[in-house]
């Protein structure tokens, strides 16, 4: 389709290719720029936000060319050190040089965080809207600005892929434009920066309106109630965060949980704690600049020790093994918890989709971060039409890819950053090889000749996989997708069921009748037709899964209302006028006989379904009324427009239908709120 474009512009232009190619950048540019302005202007956000100059030095390991760390004898078994018993060791997995050790938080030290942070956080819930909103658009704002030293970071604590560009600069010359000499890796850009920019640009725009009082429906027994939804802080969020993404995973919730007015303490994986420290001078330095408590959000590295003792409400971003500890221990003191347990995503892939586009998609969505994604693209189920296809053209991209460190030249993916993944990558592999199943290409770690430290894996193709295989069953985490081959959508739909894990999923079809078809029987907690990933970065959905992928969401309004405590309140509707809830004096203490009777005939004439059932409630309450003392009561009642409009016998003027009311059931009616269409009126009911 892209060539097409291309050759077509070329033609009316009368340019050569390369132009073309070059006027579509700058036009595609341009349309984004315009829509982006265009969405800035109908959709403001909720007041002016102002950013802060804010500026945090990046650690010097950051740096392309730094190389004075020591070189670990096998890292991956060093995070905790025996000869470091209280520290945590961090280092390079593309290169196994050391980073630097960080000290693990003792359960006290936990403690002793969630109290500063919980003081904090009293002041705080009583910060403005704007206030909340300034904060976050300074993070924004540092977010974009520094976006090349972020995906440094990121890239030098998890093995994201980098690229350098050639130059004819010295060696001193080079130093000096080394920052601009890095070009953003593409797996921590759509991983760290862009998603992390919509989850802010969203909040501050939407955020307000999702966390203010919410007015709902008051009912019909309950007329004179104005009924609302309250949102307040929780309090303290303790957010366990994973290291494949350790910039977006801390910024995303800590953004939902500023908006609603909580503090925060955050306990980083283990896996990537290097990248802690710059964190927390961030947040830290942002919140001064504000005249915010610095105490209301704290960093912490350290075990499962120091997760257990995060007590409030967590947000556990891991494992379903992991997930399943951190609920037992919230159980102990029901604390509410969000876990996002990881995914078996798959794409459904049939014959009629947009071919070219379909295999872009799902490249990216299998190898981005080297498959170190929640919601990576681990199997592709494809229709027997194009199934060989698919097989021949996926086999020649993935083994086209090159491996190296971060900031190499000419390097398509990097590194594992946990060495006991390749373990599992490798057990998974075997077992499906010995029941027959199929590596295309790939599936053996790769030496690299000047790091042999480094924790590579290449990327695999595998085919031939059937249910009875664990790699079907469990999450792979690793550069390796599975391709399916299915005839019938019942048979695609009964293979992406097939696995305990809901996530994510995608459905490649042009036929989008098809598509909304077959993605209502897709169990999962999100579903792209024609994409990957765009449900999470589309930041105004909820973002989570089903089965063994947790539950609960972050993401969206529902996510951010999960960052409160919900509060059902009601008050007068009409107090301003004097007019207040009342109960009747026939329900008062001491009890009546008749005051079952009375309220039986009362749930007909406000719940009975038809008009008719309503008549007869009236009736049951006339004869009630017949059999006891003269008195004057005070009882609600409830006339439905649709009712009015159908009847010969009901006038809808006020007065009329009291008349009429009146002389069927032989009672007056005197108004004393006046009746309007769908409104609920207290009446006074007397015996003739």
């Amino acid at each position: 389709m892209e060539r097409v474009i291309i050759e077509w512009i070329s033609e009316k232009l009368d340019i050569s290719r390369e132009i073309a190619i070059i006027v579509i950048g700058i036009a595609t540019i341009l349309v984004w720029y315009v829509s982006f302005v265009a969405y800035g202007f109908f959709f403001p956000p909720s007041g002016e936000s102002k950013a802060l100059r804010v500026k945090v030095p990046f650690p010097k390991e950051a740096d392309p060319e730094w190389a004075d760390g020591e070189i670990l004898e096998n890292p991956g078994t060093k995070v905790h050190d025996p000869n470091y018993p209280l520290e945590i060791t961090c280092f390079d997995p593309a290169t196994g040089r050391l980073l630097g050790r960080r000290k693990a938080a003792t359960k006290q030290q936990v403690l002793d965080a969630v109290a500063k942070s919980r003081e904090a956080q009293l002041k705080f819930r009583e910060s403005s809207w704007q206030k909340r909103r300034d904060i976050l658009t300074t993070l924004l704002e540092v977010i974009v600005r520094d976006q090349e030293g972020i995906c440094r970071l990121s890239s030098r604590v998890t093995g994201k892929t980098g690229k350098m560009i050639e130059n004819s600069a010295t060696k001193k010359e080079n130093e000096k434009l080394m920052n601009l000499l890095f070009l953003p890796a593409l797996d921590a850009t759509f991983g760290e920066i862009i998603p992390t920019c919509e989850k802010l640009i969203w909040t501050i725009r939407h955020g307000e309106k999702a966390l203010k009082p919410e007015y709902r429906e008051s009912g019909a027994i309950s007329f004179l109630a104005q009924a609302r939804v309250q949102y307040s802080p929780i309090g303290v969020m303790g957010l366990i965060v994973s290291w494949n993404y350790p910039i977006h995973n801390v910024i995303s919730p800590l953004t939902s949980a500023i908006m609603a007015g909580n503090g925060c303490v955050i306990k980083v994986s283990e896996n990537a704690g290097w990248a802690t420290q710059w964190l927390s001078d961030l947040v830290a330095k942002v919140l001064e600049v504000h005249e915010v408590d610095t105490d209301l959000v704290s960093f912490l590295d350290g075990t499962a020790d120091a997760g257990e003792a995060l007590v409030q409400s967590v947000t556990f971003i891991g494992s379903p093994a992991v997930g399943k500890l951190v609920m037992r221990g919230a159980s102990e003191t029901l604390t509410p918890v969000v876990l996002e347990l990881g995914g078996k995503d798959a794409a459904i892939v049939f014959d009629d989709c947009e071919y070219e586009n379909m295999i872009k998609i799902c490249m990216r969505g299998g190898l981005q971060n080297c498959g170190q994604n929640c919601a990576g693209l681990e199997r592709m189920i494809v229709q027997e039409g194009i199934y060989e296809r698919v097989v021949q053209d996926v086999t020649k991209i993935v083994s086209s890819i090159r491996l190296g460190t971060p900031f190499e030249k000419k390097v398509d993916l990097g590194a594992i950053c946990m060495k006991s993944q390749i373990k599992i990558v490798q057990s998974l592999l075997a077992d499906a090889v010995s029941k027959g199943a199929k590596i295309e290409c790939g599936g053996e770690v790769y030496n690299h000749p000047l790091y042999p430290q480094g924790q590579f894996f290449r990327p695999t193709v595998l085919t031939g996989v059937d249910p009875s295989m664990r790699i079907h069953h469990e999450e792979v985490f690793g550069p390796v997708i599975l391709i399916y081959k299915f005839s019938r959508p019942t048979e695609a739909i009964k293979l992406i069921n097939s696995t305990d894990f809901g996530l994510g999923s995608s459905i490649f079809t042009l036929n989008y009748r098809k598509a909304e078809a077959v993605a209502r029987y897709v169990n999962a907690g999100s579903c792209n037709i024609n994409g990957w990933g765009f449900s999470y970065l589309c930041q105004s959905l909820p973002f989570g899964g089903v089965k063994h992928s947790g539950f609960d969401r972050f993401g969206g309004i529902e996510g951010l209302r999960g960052n409160c405590n919900i509060k059902a309140m009601t008050t007068d509707k009409l107090g301003h006028l004097g007019i207040r809830a009342q109960v009747p004096s026939i329900l008062h203490f001491p009890i009546k006989e008749e005051s079952v009777d009375f309220q039986a005939a009362l749930i007909e004439i406000l719940y009975g379904v038809g008009f008719t059932k309503q008549v007869r409630g009236v009736k049951r309450l006339n004869k009630f009324l017949g059999d006891v003392a003269s008195e004057s009561i005070t009882i609600p009642m409830y006339f439905a427009a649709d009712i009015s409009e159908s009847s010969k016998t009901i006038d809808m003027t006020d007065d009329d239908m009291c008349c009429d009311y009146a002389s069927s059931f032989e009672v007056s009616v005197e108004i004393e709120v006046g009746l309007k269409d769908n409104i609920y009126a207290t009446t006074q009911v007397k015996i003739v």
